[in-house]
Order: C-alpha cells, then sequence, then structure tokens
C-alpha cells in the first residue's frame, strides 16, 4: 500500500504533520490536486502479503482501503486471491496509477479507484478495511468502524487505535501491523432461556471486544461468567452451576443471540 497526504513512516514528523493531515481531510474530491506535505512512500510487497494475510482476505469478500496511493493492496488482494476492492486517496495522481496498475494486473473488474475524502467514503458493505493513517485519523475513524457489521476486520499498517486493544500485531521487516475485528454490541441485559433449565438475566459489560458479565437467576443466584470471549458476532462463555460448568456459544444477531450449550440449544432476547 502506498499514500499520500495520510501516511508516513516519519514518526517524528507526526506532531508536526498533524494539523494538516486533518485539514487536508476536509477537501472535496472535485478540487485539484491537494498539495501533499508528506513523502510518497510505497508499502513493501511483504507487508501487503501480511496484512491480506491477517485480515483473512478470501474471494467472498469486499476489501476497501483508506488512502489506497498506488492501489497495491487491493490489487494484490484481486490478483491473489479474488477480492473485490475499492481504494479511495485525495490524490488524482496515485487514482489514476493505481487505475492504470489494476489494468496491467488485468483486474480492473474486481477493483475500484476513487479521488474522495476518506471520511465521505461508504463503509458499509466492506468485510476488510486496510489502512496506513496517522494516529490521529485511526481515532476520528473508530466510531464508524465499530458501526460495521459484526466480524469485519480492520488491519492497519504502522498505528493502532488507542484503547482498541488489537487482536492480533505482527512485525514484518521493521513495520507493525494490526489487526482487529469489529465487535457485536452486546452490552446491557439479556434474558436467556434454555428449554428444561433454568431462564437466567445476563447482564453485560463490554469495552470494544473486552466482556464481562454476570448471570442472575429467577431464584436470585449470581454468577459470573468466566472464559467469556467475544469476536465479531460469536460469543462465548462459562457458568459454574450446582449442575457442573455448564458452556453457552452462540451469535450475535441484533437484539437475539442463539447458540448451543451444554445442557442443549438457548436463545437470549435484549431486555
Amino acid at each position: 500500500m502506498a499514500h499520500s497526504i495520510f501516511r508516513s513512516t516519519l514518526y517524528p514528523l507526526l506532531s508536526t504533520l498533524t494539523s494538516a493531515t486533518v485539514a487536508m481531510s476536509a477537501i472535496g474530491p472535485a478540487q485539484a490536486r491537494p498539495a501533499l506535505d508528506v513523502p510518497y512512500i510505497k508499502t513493501p510487497d511483504a507487508v501487503v502479503d501480511r496484512m491480506l494475510e491477517m485480515g483473512g482476505v478470501g474471494p467472498e469478500d469486499i476489501l476497501t482501503d483508506l488512502g489506497s496511493g498506488d492501489g497495491r493492496i487491493p490489487i494484490a488482494a484481486a490478483v491473489k486471491h479474488g477480492t473485490r476492492g475499492l481504494g479511495v486517496d485525495l490524490d488524482p495522481a496515485r487514482t489514476e496509477e493505481a487505475r492504470a496498475g489494476a489494468q496491467q494486473a488485468g483486474v480492473e473488474k474486481l477493483v475500484t479507484f476513487r479521488t474522495e475524502n476518506l471520511f465521505d467514503t461508504d463503509l458499509s458493505e466492506a468485510t476488510v478495511i486496510t489502512m496506513y493513517l496517522f494516529p490521529e485519523i485511526n481515532l476520528r475513524l473508530r466510531p464508524e468502524l465499530l458501526k460495521l457489521k459484526p466480524g469485519t476486520r480492520i488491519v492497519s499498517h504502522a498505528f493502532h487505535m488507542d484503547d482498541w486493544t488489537p487482536e492480533r500485531h505482527d512485525v514484518v521487516d521493521h513495520n507493525d501491523i494490526f489487526m482487529w475485528t469489529v465487535p457485536a454490541k452486546v452490552a446491557g441485559l439479556w434474558r436467556v432461556t434454555v428449554p428444561g433449565h433454568r431462564d437466567f438475566v445476563l447482564r453485560i459489560w463490554q469495552q470494544f471486544d473486552r466482556v464481562q458479565a454476570t448471570a442472575t437467576t429467577v431464584d436470585e443466584h449470581s454468577i459470573p461468567a468466566i472464559e467469556m470471549k467475544l469476536k465479531g458476532p460469536e460469543i462465548h462463555y462459562t457458568l459454574n452451576t450446582e449442575e457442573g460448568a455448564l458452556t453457552y456459544k452462540g451469535t450475535v444477531s441484533g437484539s437475539e443471540i442463539r447458540g448451543t450449550s451444554s445442557v442443549g440449544e438457548w436463545k437470549a432476547e435484549k431486555m
């Protein structure tokens, strides 16, 4: 992946360039090519390959690359994995370069490139987001990323997203790469029913993909959930009961969870 105004490996310049970067994000796509304050630096192929591997990119995915430069990530995903992709960049010269690269690679029907403000880009269809942006831009994007469909993978070159702990962190040729999975929204009260067994209310606390919960039964037993995990829409937890340790696995779909447990199928409805 390459970059224009949003991309740099010159971390010492970050504090002086951040304000210019944010200001450039307000420039519309119809205006002339912006003056670039950051050198045009290409991401090494080994880093591109690892980003695609970390994102689990495949032929069923739709990849959106924010600040796509010469388009090497969407093009590589299309060539190697048959992935459909979109790349957006503020620099029209980079957009034309990316289109030419896609045509040369024979994947112009799989990838699209636009000169566009990344904050105006519709991300709703993406299953994988790739980016190489300053930390402040990552944090501005974070609320929008967390609105995406649970299970969407986010892969960032060089910079992380503060207190949203990455699910995976790799280093390739001295380049940091971070990966997250967008979690389902599960905070709150859930009424859990298991046919033939006691119903209970599950209270869940959530910070990104970090979750804790306590189950309260109808006879007022309070049971902390242990080994609780949330990855995308998939949730897993265990309750230590009089019957022993009962494990629950389920898939979150909006205000409902359905799955299997040690004592049979279960479902939960948001209260």
